[in-house]
Parts: C-alpha cells; structure tokens; sequence
C-alpha cells in the first residue's frame, strides 16, 4: 500500500494539495506492508524502552529535586502526557501519513499557506529524528565504554574512542535495516520488547536482593534535593520532568511507518495506546526501584564512563559479573532502538522527499525495487548522523544539546498540527475514522498544546545556576543550525516546488 491510499482517508471536505504526491507516478516503486500489529507495537515500544531508559537518567535527579521528583514526575507525566497522546493517534487515525505532522499540517492548513507551514514542519520532525538517531548512538557509545571502564578500572575512556564506538553501532544499525538483514530485523522487533521487560525483571529482582542498605520512603517519596541553583522549587520540579518526558513520548514514531501496515487508520492509534500504557505500566515501578536501590546517591553525579545506571548497579550489586549481564542485556535492547529510530528516519525522510522538502530528494524518493524499502534516506541519514555526532568529541555535553534540539522540533510540530486541527480541520475529519475523540476533543487538544509548550520550554532552561560554559544548555543552538539550514535551502530549492 502507498501514500495513494492513505491520501484517502482525510475527508472529502479538505481538497488542496498534500504532501506525497510525487510518490504516486506511474512506474515508480511503492511501499509495501511490513509490519503487523504486533511488530509495529514493538517499534513504538522499543524507541523509548522505557523502564530501561529512565535508568539513563538517574544523575539528573540527584540535584534537580531527587528521588521523589523522579517518581512523582513520571506519575505526573503518565497522567498528562496522555492527551498529547490521543490527539497525535486521532489525527493518524484521521489523516494516516507516513510523513506524519508534516502532512497533516499541509491538509488542515488554509491552502494559501500549506505549502510553507508543510515545508516548516517537514524540517522540523525530520531536523528532530536525525536528532534523536545521533543521541541514541551517542547514548550506545557511553554506555558501552562505561561498562569497559567498570571491567578495566585504571582505563579511562577517551572522547575519539567513544565517537569511534558511536559510528560502530551507527553502522550496525544501518546494517540491521538494509535489505539482506530486514527480515530478520522485522521478526526480531516484538521479541525486542520481550527482551526489553525480561531485562528490567532482572535488574529489578537482581537490585531489591542484593542493594544493602536500601533506601527509605521517607528518601523516595518525600526527601526534594535541590543543589541546581535555581531557587524556585517549582522550577527544579519542571526541569526534573524531562526523564519521564523521555520515557513517555515520541509518538509520531509509528506514524512513519504507516504505508507499511495494513489499515493504519487504526492500526497506528492502537499501537501508540499499547505503547503509552505499557511504557507507563513498566516504567512506574522502575522509578521506585531505582531510588529504594539507590545506595549512593551522591556517587552517581561522577558515575564511571558518565554512565549514572552503570554505576547504580556496580553500587547495588556489588558484584561485577551481575552488572555486565544487566548493562550487555540494556546495550543490546538500545541497539535495537537504534535501529528502529533509524528505520523510522529513513522512512520520514523518504516521505519528505517526495514532495522535494529535503535535500537530495530526487534520490532518497526512491525505493528500492525488491525490498520496498528507503534504502537511499538509510544511507544519508546515517551519514549525516555519523557527522553530527563528531561534535561530541569536542564537547562532553554534545548529547544534552542534540537531545533537547530534538525535543524543541518535535514539541513545536506537535503544537502547530493541534493548533490547524483546532482552529480549521476536527469537524472536517473523516467520520468514520477508527478514533474519534467526539466532544472531548476540542478541550484535549487545548491540553496538548498547553502541555507541549511547557514540554518544549523546558528543553531550553538550563540545568544549574548560574551558568556557565559548562552548564548552558545548547539546545537553542543547534536549533538555529535548523532554522538557517532550512532558510537556505527554501530559498534554493524549496519554493520552487510549493
């Protein structure tokens, strides 16, 4: 199936142009379905992994509010995260796009600015997956040299060996969704999310029989730690949200892979319910066991390799051979993450460039013949990944910019589909889409935009006060380095295909 039938669902109420058309000429090669309910619930699943991930983001808690912020925060989240949740997965179910906001932009914007408002978008999300490849990686690298640090105490890792490691995993996740290995990969997704909770019982039962002395409540639940800085509680509270905004987000994930699976029009809102709930569902006693767990919190600041979950598990086990069975098991898992995100970016860039959005979209348009797959955009995008992550060599705090880059883009996109959907397009919608959010809509989409933007202006505060070169959070620039590039490349490529 191909953007041709998906260009179907909307409503015949909306009749400008949309994104992908350029896909549909006679004679070129055309997705087809890969995935099913299943497998595409273990690559929404997998992207965040969870009650796995939050682990990588024990050290941001220490000083940021501590142990109760990262429980109750992921509450909070799980609580409110849920309507950003359901607009995204009516709007698929209502507009089902392998380009994602980008085109539900371009059909519920007036058609005077749907090209614009389109292009502005496309950059956004994909400027925003490229982002998230690139920390994935990065995360792979530290995580992995960390683990070599805690074998080899007296080897401290240099930056250029963990950017060699970091084009080592880009490679293999590369090699992982090329043809010859696809198949492969596409069976091995949902076993992925198996692995995935196999791995947090481990860590779980492993923590709560050998971590002594354990933790209090009163620690856990009640005890805020505020060393940032900043004098607002309040604030400290926000910024310590971010773990649980990680863990709990990325929907427009399975979106791209929505000429892959058969009737995406409810397929795709399932799978992000089934991921939302079991992220939440897996997450949650995680962050509990974690803090009880946590026999040092003081250590994890300085962790061995910059690795905050390594170190809490050297500390809870006492015992080096049980942390490399549980730090190789989350390796493994993220080196599938990495390859669904790259799987999921190749699949947006592709849907881009066949309305000429992106650079180079004459060739990364094209499928290749037997395999239907965007093997060009692989490729491309895993270059460009490659080249952005050589910044980490020069800085330690490359990842924090990268990764809050990737959370302004993807909040901002979020923020102006819901604002299109609300002012010009829900009582447009196709009605007999799968999801429906009926009168109930109106008021969750507000709650999503107000949610999104306090997500995104988060992204942008820096951690600790005052701030310094070492502690500014770079994210705004790497979002300008978007901005001017997309500028340039509208002015020299993109308008002339509005």
């Amino acid at each position: 199936m191909a953007h041709e039938e998906a260009a179907d669902y909307p409503t015949k109420s909306f009749t400008h142009v949309s994104l992908g058309k350029a896909s549909q000429h006679e004679g070129e090669v055309l997705p087809a379905v890969h995935f099913t309910f299943w497998s595409a619930l273990g690559i929404q699943y997998s992207l965040t992994s969870a009650p796995l991930a939050l682990g990588l983001y024990l050290s941001l808690v220490v000083g940021l509010g501590g142990s109760p912020v990262f429980v109750w925060g992921f509450l909070l989240v799980g609580v409110v995260q849920l309507t950003q949740c359901l607009a995204i997965a009516e709007l698929a179910s209502a507009i089902p796009h392998s380009a994602g906001p980008a085109h539900w932009a371009v059909v519920l914007a007036p058609p005077k600015f749907a090209n614009l408002i389109g292009y502005t978008l496309g950059w956004l999300t994909v400027s925003a997956w490229i982002c998230i490849a690139t920390s994935t990686y990065l995360y792979l690298a530290q995580v992995t040299m960390a683990l070599v640090e805690a074998c080899i105490p007296e080897f401290t890792s240099a930056a250029w060996q963990r950017y060699m490691v970091y084009i080592a995993f880009s490679l293999i996740c590369l090699a992982l969704n090329l043809p010859k290995a696809f198949g492969w990969t596409s069976k091995a997704i949902f076993p992925t999310l198996i692995l995935i909770n196999l791995t947090a019982v481990y860590v779980l039962i492993t923590l709560l029989v050998r971590a002594s002395p354990k933790q209090s409540a009163k620690f856990v639940f009640l005890d805020i730690v505020n060393m940032s800085g900043w004098s607002s509680t309040s604030i400290v509270f926000l910024i310590g949200l971010a773990p649980a905004l990680a863990a709990l987000g990325l929907f427009d994930n399975v979106t791209h892979i929505t000429d892959e699976i058969s009737n995406p029009t409810r397929e795709i809102p399932r799978v992000m319910f089934g991921s939302y709930f079991l992220s939440f569902i897996t997450g949650f006693p995680m962050t509990m066991i974690y803090q009880f767990c946590n026999v040092d919190p003081i250590s994890l600041l300085t962790p061995v390799g910059g690795q905050p979950l390594v170190q809490l598990l050297l500390n809870g086990y006492r015992m080096l051979p049980l942390t490399i069975i549980g730090i190789s098991s989350v390796i493994v898992c993220f080196t599938m993450t990495g390859t669904i995100v790259l799987l999921s970016t190749s699949r947006l860039y592709w849907a881009l460039a066949s309305d000429h959005i992106v650079p180079l979209s004459k060739s990364m348009s094209k499928l290749a013949s037997e395999d239907h797959l965007p093997v060009n955009s692989m490729l491309l995008t895993t270059v460009v990944s490659i080249a952005l992550g050589a910044i980490s060599i020069g800085s330690s705090t490359a990842i924090n910019a990268v990764t809050g880059a990737a959370g302004i883009c993807i909040m901002l996109s979020y923020i102006i589909t819901f604002v299109l959907a609300l002012k010009y397009g829900r009582e447009n919608f196709n009605q007999e889409r799968w999801l429906s959010l009926g009168k109930y809509g109106n008021p969750i989409y507000v709650m999503a935009i107000m949610w999104s933007a306090l997500s995104m202006s988060l992204t942008v505060l820096p951690l600790y006060l005052p701030v310094t070169a070492a502690t500014m959070n770079y994210a705004s620039v790497v979002m300008v380095a978007i901005i001017v590039l997309a500028v340039a490349f509208w002015f020299i490529r993109g308008s002339k295909h509005a």
